[in-house]
């Protein structure tokens, strides 16, 4: 109900406000291009690639759990006969915060990888075609979806330098890593919020929690954190679609400066509120 409202304040706000960034192309303030690790691939080896979004000031996109609003990206492969595409690493997101929506995106800039394996049967001394169809919703005041075909070619050699580049080394900092098998994690339900521990081994002070699953948590609320001797607390309050127990919380969970980590954190107490 709250993402019908919000989109529908949206569209309210673009037919009234902002007739001229309702009919904006998308593309004047989104630019979508394919990159790639390496200069050359060779047969059997896997490199990586990334679909590189790049916004205008003020304009964002959507993370797998968007928020409020909006929806995240999609690719569509098409890769040489035999090549495989392994599943796409999404960066750890922020809160972006709109007049209407309080949402988790990307702004600025944005890297979404992806491992492509070659088939061992690859013939060198030719170049490999690769190529996708990308769809996205941008926004600001107004959301505009987008849609582009993005292709690149690379030259196929007997063996290829293993190398990386800073771009990609940047993006794969932001990429949430498994929760370490020492770190103790659970959530207790109390009334209207979810008490979220985490004991890593040591005290932390400031964290921010992004749930992977939408209608779990209000989006806008503040997440109020409280060190523990080994880890930290936070208080998250529940959502108000949220209509009957949850049995675990699953999230990314990010720590400053910027290290994030996927959790699955078992839920005790009391039955969630019912709303209404």
């Amino acid at each position: 109900m709250l993402r019908c409202v919000v989109s529908l304040l949206l569209a309210l706000a673009a037919l009234a406000g902002t007739p001229a960034a309702a009919q904006l192309p998308s593309a004047s303030v989104i630019h979508v291009s394919l990159v790639a690790e390496p200069e050359s691939i060779a047969p059997g080896q896997e490199f990586w690639v990334a679909v590189r979004f790049q916004m205008e000031k003020g304009w964002h996109i959507y993370w797998i759990n968007p928020g409020d609003s909006g929806s995240p990206p999609s690719v569509q492969w098409r890769l040489p006969a035999g090549f495989q595409a392994g599943e796409l690493r999404w960066p750890h997101p922020e809160r972006l915060v709109t007049k209407y929506s309080t949402d988790y995106g990307y702004a600025g800039q944005m890297l979404l990888l992806a491992p492509l394996r070659p088939p061992p049967g690859l013939a060198p001394g030719g170049q490999a075609e690769l190529a996708g169809t990308v769809k996205w919703v941008v926004c600001r005041e107004v959301c505009i979806p987008g849609k582009t075909d993005v292709a690149l070619s690379l030259p196929v050699r007997r063996t290829a330098p293993l190398r990386s580049s800073a771009l990609f080394d940047e993006a794969r900092k932001r990429i949430p890593q498994p929760a370490p098998d020492g770190w103790r994690v659970r959530a207790r339900t109390e009334k209207d919020v979810f008490v979220l521990s985490i004991e890593t081994g040591q005290p932390i002070a400031r964290a921010e929690f992004f749930p992977l699953e939408e209608q779990q948590i209000e989006n806008a609320a503040p997440q109020p954190a409280a060190a523990l001797p080994r880890g930290v607390r936070l208080r998250l309050k529940k959502s108000g679609q949220l209509l009957k127990p949850l049995p675990n919380l699953r999230g990314v969970i990010v720590f400053p400066p910027g290290k994030a980590y996927v959790i699955d954190a078992p839920v005790t107490g009391a039955a969630t509120k019912k709303s209404g």
